[in-house]
């Protein structure tokens, strides 16, 4: 078993590979560059892992918020941080540093001169070392949020991103739940159109959704299981145009009072449907998370992907891109995937989340799932050395989970090889239609 794994792994840690999601920065000149290595590591992931552990919220915020000595911070989170160490997200950061470093762990012996050196990358050129070079990723699909070039760089990723790195996918979050008075304007402004009525919005959102894939964009991501059910019910124009009323009874304020913006389930479900349409006509992917939601808290069963049934069959033209390979719902996803012809398995984050859960999902989902319909890899990280890591658990996960099928005689090693260039490249190069873009 172990010689069919090393002869797996030797070609699968080799390969050239498609990204299928990040939110690194749009542009590396607009890397935070005020930092060090535990602000920045612990910006994304590792650090719920501490808290959850113990970590008091105010202590952590000195980590990120405080000018402290690196020795000084390390302190603070020891501790939990051995506690956490060998969870998904605690061993990509010791698989990073060693490398991207040549430092065997994060610990008290190592931290001062790993952030002499973590300090060194903050010259322009790291990225492409990292991503093209160490990495072997081709392209990275960047969740963007913005289209317009004039952006806050601390706050959005535009669609003006480093094409040399990534292929946008633009999120419509806030054409579906505006939350904020600002998010109306953003969109007024960069569709052109003043929202004056509930036709006016279909209509701006109509036009960004053209202008997205005019610059580019590879597909469409909707986040919002993070604020509400996965369930986008048929609902009538007439009730989601009374819910988009009351918001605009507000546009009046002045602006020194807060414009409340509460989007109702209504509104959002006619919304997203009315986007699906567009998508159903032009044959477009949509990206969506469900499962985990990152964070330290939140309602779980909003994420579940049976609740998504009833769009796969009323848009059979859409190809649904499932994240995060719906952990802890990945037995649901097995059923939709092998269901649904536009159901499609993506496995970003996951190899993080729960490395044992993504190799047994891999194995069950070669018994039972079309291999064309399964993506290995997304970083989905906010920090470009997470990458690194998580591209290497990747890889290891799925050697190991096609040397269990080797094993079995499903088939043999050659063919194991064939396939593991099916997950990481030909199928999402496929599925979001790269050939077409090059």
């Amino acid at each position: 078993m172990e010689n069919i794994f090393e002869e797996i792994f030797d070609y699968v840690k080799d390969l050239g590979i498609i990204d299928t999601h990040e939110h690194l920065p749009s542009r590396e000149e607009l890397r935070d560059k005020d930092t060090d290595i535990l602000k920045e590591y612990l910006s994304h992931y590792f650090n719920r892992d501490l808290i959850s552990s113990g970590l008091p919220v105010e202590d952590y915020q000195q980590i990120v918020e405080k000018k402290l000595p690196i020795m000084d911070k390390w302190k603070i989170v020891e501790k939990y941080w051995e506690s956490s160490r060998f969870t998904g997200y605690g061993r990509a950061l010791d698989i990073s540093v060693q490398g991207l470093y040549g430092i065997e762990k994060i610990d008290a012996s190592t931290i001062e001169e790993l952030n002499s050196r973590f300090l060194k990358t903050l010259e322009p050129g790291y990225f492409k070392k990292v991503l093209k070079e160490k990495c072997r990723i081709e392209t990275s699909l960047l969740n963007v949020e913005t289209l317009a070039e004039d952006h806050d760089p601390l706050q959005e990723r535009s669609m003006h991103c480093d094409r040399d790195l990534y292929s946008p996918v633009y999120s419509i979050s806030d054409c579906i739940f505006p939350n904020q008075w600002s998010a109306i304007e953003k969109l007024e402004k960069q569709s052109g159109i003043a929202i004056t009525s509930f036709e006016r919005w279909l209509e701006a959102v109509g036009s960004l959704i053209d202008k997205a894939y005019r610059l580019g964009a590879v597909a469409l991501k909707n986040p919002l299981a993070y604020q509400r059910t996965l369930k986008y019910e048929r609902t009538s124009r007439s009730s989601a145009e009374e819910e988009f009323n009351s918001i605009l009874k507000v546009k009046h304020y002045p602006d020194w009072i807060i414009k409340p913006v509460i989007p109702g389930k209504n509104f959002q479900d006619y919304v997203f449907h009315f986007i699906l349409d567009i998508a159903n006509k032009n044959d477009l992917v949509i990206q969506i998370h469900t499962g985990i939601q990152e964070g330290n808290g939140n309602i779980l069963s909003n994420s579940n992907p049976e609740l998504l049934s009833n769009l796969f069959l009323e848009y059979p033209n859409v190809a649904f891109d499932i994240f995060h390979i719906s952990y802890p719902y990945q037995n649901e996803l097995t059923v939709l995937a092998k269901n649904y012809p536009n159901v499609y398995i993506d496995m970003c984050w996951a190899h993080i989340v729960s490395p044992n859960s993504s190799v047994e999902s891999l194995v069950e989902w070669i018994d039972t799932v079309p291999l064309n319909k399964i993506s290995a890899f997304g970083g989905d990280y906010l920090f470009v050395d997470g990458v690194y890591g998580h591209q290497y658990m990747a890889r290891l996960g799925v050697a190991k989970a096609l040397s269990i099928k080797v094993k079995e005689k499903i088939f043999d090693i050659d063919k194991a090889k064939q396939i593991s260039k099916m997950l990481f490249y030909d199928n999402p190069r496929q599925i979001f239609g790269l050939d077409k873009k090059t």
